[in-house]
């Protein structure tokens, strides 16, 4: 039998252990949907958009710290995923994107849908692969997913003229490359531990390039041993357990004044899988760029990124896990007397920041009642994941989570992640609690995928936080134009009757007294349902009020 191109691509994936694939099926790529069939272990997952398919396959990396796989149509389809190339390259995920182009007798003819990838993604693609010779259409896909993965995980775009997947290839399926995995060399191993043996008032920030049980479990330890605090980054909050006495808090976008000013007493910062972003560092604050008032050790996958925006007295590239897997073979040794009454004082303000005071407003329900209500049902290996917007303030702020659970949120702040992320995890973890929260305003970007959950039978949860506005927008007018409101008002749907349109079971919270009963008895159906809340726009935020805002 003779092998077509795209029969030899479907091969390969199956070679690399792909199960799921995310798509939006295309003409330019229908050989390939066809070669799939004949590998049944493959589940092509047919979404609504190719954005959502984009973010499910961003997800799907961040759940199971492996390839994510989209497969898009050419031209408009590549530009309807571009957000999600964007959002992968930012969160430092490991996604292929297999894109379709035109024939290649009319390539450079502006054709049908024709573009150069290599110029449009240039700037959110680690490489752009153009298959223009079908005998090396598996060494393609190959190095594709190994540059994936390798140093600062990212995407990686592979495109692939219609008429060469029709073609016949001589090509051998190829399997997975051997990931090289580094650790720390024997001088910055002795320079760390003496910094973190000496250190008075020492502070770990985590970050979401720490992945998978054992690697958790040994943080866990190596925090314990060396008498460590443990901040969690933006989005990340899952890498350590906020209920654990160690937890020293959580740095995501605009965090509260109390808890920095104690971080900022620290003597030294091991940065330990966190790239150092705007948000995290609330704007390149803390850690301070480019010159970190505290001595600060970087440890992150790739060493050009250890001192790209910072100069720290240590940076390592090499990864996370072997790090601490090297301080742990060493020992802790003779601790400064001070550090257990560090710790503790840390995680003292932690729990202070954490224990949410509830409130009322005139204008809606104050979104942390319902936070603190799911906090009580959530199963200890949940899934959560977060759109964008200041309702995600609450949830980051208040929800408790640990090592076993997820969460799953655009570091970039890109709007239309939380309901393709939370279908992802139904198809990718199966079995698991999924949470969602997503605004109003971004549960009519992407809630459309809903409907792939109802199609694939992924029980998700949607809590949608309805203000009737672009909210954050709104707060940063009412700083910079106040009583000026333009541009930000929304008319939206019944979001419990369009849940119900689609075939979940729709919920709706309109007072403080209806949040614990709506929310046990959502948490408790076994299917997929919409919660929407009539949120406060006013409390638009956990330590921001739109009515202080302008009056300052």
């Amino acid at each position: 039998m003779t092998k077509t191109a795209a029969y030899v691509l479907a091969a390969t994936l199956d070679k690399h252990g792909v199960d799921v694939a995310y798509c939006v099926p295309g003409e330019s790529y229908l050989p390939l949907t066809d070669a799939l069939i004949d590998f049944p272990n493959i589940q092509l997952v047919v979404c609504r958009h190719e954005g959502g398919a984009g973010f499910m396959a961003a997800a799907h990396a961040r759940l199971r710290n492996e390839v994510g796989v989209c497969v898009i149509s050419r031209g408009p389809g590549a530009m309807n995923t571009a957000i999600a190339l964007h959002v992968a390259y930012h969160d430092a995920e490991p996604v292929v994107f297999l894109v379709g182009q035109a024939e290649m007798d009319e390539l450079g003819r502006n054709a049908l849908q024709e573009m150069n990838y290599s110029k449009t993604f240039s700037d959110t693609a680690k490489m752009v692969i153009e298959v223009i010779d079908p005998s090396r259409i598996a060494e393609s896909v190959a190095r594709a997913f190994h540059v994936a993965q390798a140093g600062t995980p990212g995407p990686v775009v592979v495109v692939l003229p219609e008429d060469i997947l029709y073609g016949p290839s001589d090509a051998e399926p190829l399997g997975p490359r051997k990931k090289a995995v580094t650790g720390p060399s024997a001088a910055d191993k002795a320079q760390a531990l003496e910094m973190l043996r000496s250190a008075q008032k020492p502070l770990v920030i985590a970050g979401g390039r720490l992945h998978g049980a054992q690697a958790l479990g040994d943080f866990t330890k190596f925090a314990e041993e060396f008498q460590l605090p443990v901040a969690t980054s933006q989005r990340r909050f899952h890498v350590f357990d906020s209920r654990h006495p160690n937890a020293a808090g959580r740095l995501f976008n605009r965090a509260p004044g109390e808890m920095l000013e104690a971080m900022k007493e620290s003597d030294l910062l091991l940065v330990l899988g966190e790239r150092i972003g705007p948000s995290m560092s609330q704007g390149y604050t803390f850690p301070r760029a480019p010159k970190p008032d505290q001595p600060m050790i970087h440890v992150w996958p790739s060493t050009e990124e250890v001192g790209r925006n910072y100069e720290p007295e240590l940076g390592i590239g090499c990864d996370p896990h072997e790090f601490i897997k090297a301080m742990m073979a060493e020992g802790a040794g003779d601790l400064p007397a001070g550090r257990a009454e560090w710790v503790q004082r840390l995680n003292t303000v932690h729990k202070e920041v954490m224990n949410w005071t509830p409130v009322s407003s005139n204008d809606g329900v104050v979104f942390g009642h319902v936070i603190t209500a799911i906090d009580k049902h959530m199963e200890k290996d949940a899934v959560v994941t977060c759109d964008a917007g200041n309702f995600s303030s609450w949830p980051s702020r208040f929800l408790n989570m640990g090592q076993e659970n997820m969460f799953i949120g655009a570091t970039v702040g890109a709007m239309g992640p939380g309901v393709p992320s939370g279908v992802a995890a139904g198809l990718s973890t199966p079995g698991r609690q999924i949470v969602v929260f997503v605004g109003d305003g971004g549960a009519m970007m992407t809630g459309n995928e809903l409907a792939t959950a109802i199609q694939y039978g992924v029980p998700i949860k949607i809590f949608v936080s309805n203000n009737n506005a672009y909210g954050t927008i709104r707060m940063h007018q009412a700083k910079a134009f106040p009583g000026r409101v333009t541009s930000t008002e929304l008319v939206n749907p019944d979001f419990a009757a369009w849940g119900e349109a689609f075939g979940a079971r729709g919920f709706k919270i309109e007072t403080e007294a209806e949040v614990d009963e709506v929310v046990a008895e959502a948490m408790a159906h076994d299917g997929p349902c919409v919660i929407e809340t009539r949120v406060s726009l006013n409390h638009i935020s956990p330590s921001a009020r739109i009515d202080e805002i302008e009056a300052r």
